[in-house]
């Protein structure tokens, strides 16, 4: 395996490319539980004091997980929740000196990614894309599904850190049971 089998078919769209290649490559032979994680141990997304990631995978509960068939690893309510997106009214009001940031653009990306669902009228979920999933889950939707996702990632108008953060807070969506 060379290093061009395993990056993303372009250089920009950080860190979800590679969850989505995953999926789309490994999508008939998935192992029964995926955890999505940042690949250094500590980092600010890490719900610890010291952010020590080893803590959380050993604090994890995979009966949880079996149960519920998705889980944030993000417990930390300060970014993203309660209600950190209003799709319907953010889509609409830009304050003066705030630049365009994934609210403003949640509602057409909802739109675009999971055609003929409802936009939620409020998204609350923690950040960073760290998550555990469980193969059933994932297949609950379809290979051309997970490619088209990537799809939008690449050609999206928006810069990566925009695109990428809109499905950051929606990869909840898209794994629970009111997408299906």
């Amino acid at each position: 395996m060379s290093i061009r089998d395993i990056l993303p078919p372009v250089q920009a769209v950080y860190m979800l490319t590679f969850k989505l290649r995953y999926i789309i490559d490994r999508y008939d032979s998935l192992p029964a539980n995926i955890f999505f994680h940042h690949a250094e141990r500590f980092q600010w997304h890490n719900d610890n004091p010291d952010y020590d990631a080893l803590t959380l995978l050993q604090n994890f509960r995979l009966s949880y997980l079996k149960k519920e068939g998705y889980v944030n690893l993000r417990c930390d309510w300060s970014l993203g929740c309660p209600s950190a997106i209003r799709p319907f009214i953010d889509a609409t009001q830009v304050s003066p000196g705030e630049g365009l940031t994934c609210k403003h653009i949640y509602k057409q990306a909802f739109e675009e990614l999971f055609p003929g669902a409802s936009v939620p009228d409020t998204v609350g979920v923690g950040c960073c894309s760290q998550f555990a999933v469980r193969k059933e889950t994932i297949r609950r939707h379809s290979k051309a599904d997970y490619m088209r996702y990537r799809q939008w990632l690449i050609d999206s108008e928006h810069d990566d850190g925009l695109s990428g953060r809109v499905l950051e807070y929606a990869w909840h969506c898209k794994f629970y049971l009111w997408l299906n």
